[in-house]
């Protein structure tokens, strides 16, 4: 049997993984013919498979990677966490130091008043955490009809249950699962390159608004909850929104009580130069923002719902018989969080997000003239 020169059976971990591990997203024609890559080291902007051929991974992973792979000091900080303190249960009045400190970190980076924190494992469960979280504020101001929640098209926001129903990328919505039905409701991808021809940018951020516009009182916005969108869409395209669309979008949720939930799951972290772009560079102060991937640039699974006083104001009224029924086992787990402030540090020492867009302008590529190339150079730059 084949043996590789970095000492693993390549063969054999094939064979392994062919017949026992289904895998996120798994096309069961090809997999059954082609099985995986199986890929075994890291280091910088490179990973390595089972036979030793080295590839540039210029997305860093899935979009996570941002500081680069094999930082010795996330290593060692993960062990000596893990040593001192593996696992904390923080269901209703249990925290661990890791836990309380990368809260108030979060909330003093993030823009406003976001200054409160709900700890998951995924990107998925955050944007769980976020409609729940909707949900139960506007429950608790008087307002439980409000149950709606509006998204948009070619957007991709997770593969829990509801993760899948409130995104709509092509392709993702299989006819073989179940989807919530009349929960969300989609409105046009503000997909710049795809716009009507001959229509102006300035007139399809018009078009766009009007039709969030039209989709309220369509609707009616004593039944909407939330909106929910990525600041620039990933996965959809990796595109960026016409000029003021979403300042325009956040103004319309505040005049009608519409929770408006930006997914940074990507884009936070410097992948768009910023730790977070919501404020940063596109002028809006969102309900929540929601941040995964680059928050541990993928060493250990850990995603956070950042939201607002105004928010918490209301949830944390008194009420005797108020609980917010919602959490995980590993929320605010000591390790995860550990290595979150670590990577935080490593961001902030080395200037990563200054580095992504100057990176990107002086390339040479053609990305230079491109709105969206900081978010294509975050993994190139964070190791270069």
């Amino acid at each position: 049997m084949y043996q590789s020169n970095l000492g693993f059976d390549a063969a054999g971990l094939w064979r392994k993984d062919h017949d026992h591990f289904l895998h996120p997203y798994t096309h069961f024609d090809s997999f059954g013919r082609e099985g995986s890559l199986v890929i075994v080291e890291g280091e910088g902007c490179h990973i390595t498979d089972a036979s030793g051929k080295r590839y540039f991974d210029g997305i860093g992973g899935m979009w996570c990677v941002n500081v680069g792979y094999g930082r010795r000091e996330i290593a060692e900080t993960m062990a000596e966490q893990a040593m001192r303190l593996c696992y904390s249960n923080t269901f209703v009045d249990v925290t661990n130091p890791p836990a309380a400190e990368l809260a108030a970190r979060l909330a003093g980076l993030a823009p406003g008043s976001l200054n409160h924190v709900a700890f998951a494992t995924s990107g998925s469960c955050a944007v769980d955490t976020a409609i729940r979280l909707a949900h139960y504020y506007q429950s608790r101001r008087g307002q439980g009809s409000r149950k709606l929640v509006i998204s948009r098209k070619n957007s991709y926001h997770g593969s829990t249950y509801l993760g899948m129903t409130v995104g709509k990328r092509d392709g993702d919505q299989s006819q073989h699962f179940k989807y919530a039905e009349n929960l969300v409701h989609h409105l046009s991808a503000p997909y710049p390159y795809r716009r009507p021809e001959g229509m102006t940018l300035e007139a399809f951020s018009d078009f766009l608004v009007d039709e969030f516009r039209s989709k309220i009182e369509e609707l009616g916005a004593d039944n909407i909850a939330c909106f929910i969108a990525e600041p620039a869409q990933a996965s959809g395209g990796v595109t960026m929104p016409p000029p003021n669309y979403l300042p325009r979008l956040a103004e319309l949720c505040r005049g009608n009580g519409i929770l408006f939930i930006a997914d940074e799951i990507v884009t936070a972290f410097g992948r768009l130069g910023h730790m977070f772009a919501s404020k940063d560079m596109f002028g809006i102060e969102p309900d929540m923002i929601l941040a995964a991937k680059g928050l541990t640039s993928g060493y250990i699974p850990l995603a956070a719902t950042i939201y607002s006083d105004q928010i918490h104001e209301v949830i944390s009224a008194p009420d005797p018989d108020a609980w917010f029924t919602h959490g995980f086992t590993y929320s605010g787990h000591p390790v995860s969080c550990a290595v979150a402030l670590k990577n935080i540090e490593i961001i902030e020492r080395e200037d990563l997000c200054a580095n992504a867009p100057a990176w990107a302008a002086t390339s040479n590529t053609n990305w230079r003239n491109s709105p969206i190339s900081p978010l294509s150079a975050m993994s190139v730059a964070a190791v270069s």
